[in-house]
């Protein structure tokens, strides 16, 4: 499918303020160096997800519109799903040996600088940051810190920031958020949809953004070879503690022999959530060519996600949290089901 938009474009708009009184001072700081700012470069975590993709794009967008000189630079491709949101390839990829000639450089949606990845602060300069994201344990490494983890989504925070600074919003920038929202949210369905986001997201309808085709794109649409990667987590499927821990997995050769990749897997943590009685959900995936397993978790109210991932040197949210183990998935996984069975020991 080409990576068009998927939706008739329509005249810039002003976004309604719904964000906390708390935001105007912090958005007044940050307007005040965009407008200082001759060049400004918009990054996100590794691996970038709707939410990380859908900050960018809205919030360079928006710059631009303004009459801002922004892009946008990533440690990792777009994922397929989300190149409808790119029409022009304005997203670039670094390189380890890129250095980038910015004033200022807004970070999205990313816990700490280290998950920026392959991307290192050093290739940015002497150009300030600003910290936007909605993580718990953000350490706010930025000059400006734009962190409120009861948002539903580094999205929520670019429609609170733009809205407060006036800026208008062109049609990209509201199908961004749109995903952003959506995604991040899990299609409304998250204990973070909270009733501010659920207003946003029905005025970006009343603004012309096209739900219907943002979920096909995004959620439908897969290609064969991830389809093959799904049933091979299904596969993998085992269940712990009486059935309150399942866990899925993927090796590196899983990758290969599908012709897959990381950026492949984003939906499938929600595998063995779904499974009845499961309090802890996991999901492992070799990475770095199987020297390293991604963690994904996800818990019921009761258990706390990002207590289990900071363990390991992750983080996240109370119900969703990931971390890196510096070794292959067997014995991966053996360390994390000692710390997880301690839960329910």
């Amino acid at each position: 499918m080409n990576a068009t938009a998927v939706s008739a474009p329509s005249p810039a708009q002003l976004l309604s303020v719904h964000g906390d009184t708390s935001d105007a001072p912090i958005a007044a700081e940050i307007k005040a160096l965009v407008e200082k700012s001759p060049r400004i470069l918009i990054t996100g975590h590794e691996r970038p997800d709707g939410d990380c993709i859908g900050s960018e794009v809205a919030l360079c967008a928006t710059l631009r519109e303004n009459g801002f000189n922004a892009s946008i630079v990533n440690a990792d491709p777009t994922p397929d799903r989300y190149r409808y949101l790119d029409p022009e390839q304005l997203i670039k990829v670094a390189k380890p040996e890129d250095k980038f000639s910015a004033d200022l450089v807004i970070v999205v949606d990313a816990t700490d600088l280290k998950r920026l990845g392959k991307l290192k602060p050093e290739q940015f300069g002497a150009a300030k940051l600003i910290d936007i994201d909605h993580h718990l344990n953000n350490p706010k490494f930025g000059v400006v810190n734009f962190i409120d983890t009861k948002a539903s989504s580094s999205g929520e925070l670019i429609w609170r920031l733009v809205s407060h600074c006036g800026w208008k919003v062109p049609h990209l920038a509201l199908q961004a958020l749109y995903t952003a929202i959506v995604t991040d949210t899990g299609q409304f369905s998250y204990s973070n949809t909270s009733p501010r986001v659920l207003r946003m997201a029905a005025e970006l309808v009343e603004k012309g953004v096209d739900p219907e085709a943002i979920w096909s794109r995004v959620f439908l649409n897969r290609a064969l070879n991830e389809l093959e990667l799904e049933a091979r987590a299904r596969a993998s499927l085992v269940c712990a503690a009486n059935g309150k821990i399942c866990r899925i997995s993927l090796t590196h050769k899983d990758f290969v022999e599908t012709k897959t990749g990381a950026q492949h897997t984003e939906e499938l943590a929600s595998i063995p959530r779904s499974l009845s009685g499961v309090e802890l959900a996991l999901f492992l995936y070799e990475v770095n060519e199987g020297k390293h397993t991604k963690v994904s978790i996800r818990t019921m109210k009761s258990l706390d996600a990002c207590a289990l991932a900071q363990k390991f040197g992750g983080g996240g949210h109370k119900q969703a949290a990931g971390c890196v183990i510096p070794a292959p998935l067997p014995e991966a996984t053996k360390r994390l089901m000692a710390e997880a069975e301690k839960l329910f020991a």
